[in-house]
């Protein structure tokens, strides 16, 4: 199941499956920051991302890492986001992420080029604002980026059954009087890839939008950087989605991507 590396992974649907994006970088701490420079921060963003919210801290936990909290200078993540609340950047001391959301206003799938030009834009801000304020430029371990897909049941499944339908690492349960119906499933896949990683989370959930019964099926390719210039950063978001789209076809079936109308 490895992805083949003779030529580009053309992906395109009609009704795809994806209702978030995320892409950017992760970073070592960064000496001297602390949280009066996230609201001051904010201020330069202001123009393009109106509102904010306040989200939880996320916990880099790779496995050469340990998490460390130092209590004179909590960590915050915080999101600026449009008005619309379609677009929106994460800054944390150690990550900045640009995420794409659809919602029932704009249900319009933006594509990776154009969420990578935004974030293009955001780390621009953030580096301006690291040298207006005499702070070292961000030291980046990791570049990513990831799908978040909701997986509709009675639209693109009706039953835990029909994972095998959808997933080709899934050969399901056999249907017998000791096993019965499956009620519920879910798996992780962690994948070394030839260059990065790829991590697959199939997982039962509840839309808070709708009260839907879904699947969320998230997909996140990573890549470790040679250096943190902006052009080697970039590069590595760009195998990281080459990699993303290889792994979705890898782990998805023809059956379902005919369901999302999947343009060859």
């Amino acid at each position: 199941m490895s992805p083949h590396k003779q030529g580009q992974v053309r992906l395109h649907f009609d009704n795809p499956p994806v209702t978030e994006t995320a892409i950017g970088f992760y970073f070592q701490k960064i000496e001297g920051w602390h949280l009066l420079h996230q609201g001051v921060l904010w201020d330069k963003f202001l123009p393009k991302y109106p509102e904010l919210e306040v989200l939880p801290t996320i916990l880099d936990v790779a496995p050469q890492q340990k998490v460390l909290f130092n209590l004179n200078s909590p960590t915050l993540r915080t999101g600026f986001t449009n008005k619309e609340r379609t677009q929106l950047v994460q800054i944390q001391d150690g990550l900045l992420l640009h995420n794409w959301r659809k919602t029932t206003e704009s249900p319009q799938y933006h594509r990776y080029e154009e969420t990578r030009e935004q974030l293009r834009e955001d780390w621009s801000t953030f580096r301006n604002y690291l040298r207006q304020r005499s702070l070292e430029g961000p030291v980046v371990s990791r570049c990513e980026v990831s799908y978040f897909n909701n997986l509709v049941r009675n639209e693109d499944w009706k039953d835990f059954s029909d994972l095998s339908d959808i997933f080709t690492v899934w050969r399901g349960l056999p249907q017998s009087s000791s096993y019965g119906t499956a009620q519920m499933a879910g798996f992780n896949v962690f994948y070394q890839l030839d260059t990065g990683v790829a991590n697959i989370a199939v997982q039962p959930a509840i839309r808070s939008s709708d009260g839907k019964e879904i699947i969320q099926f998230t997909l996140t390719c990573s890549l470790s950087p040679r250096n943190s210039e902006d052009e080697e950063l970039f590069r590595c978001l760009d195998e990281c989605h080459e990699n993303a789209r290889r792994v979705f076809v890898d782990f998805t079936t023809d059956k379902v991507r005919e369901i999302w109308r999947q343009n060859r």
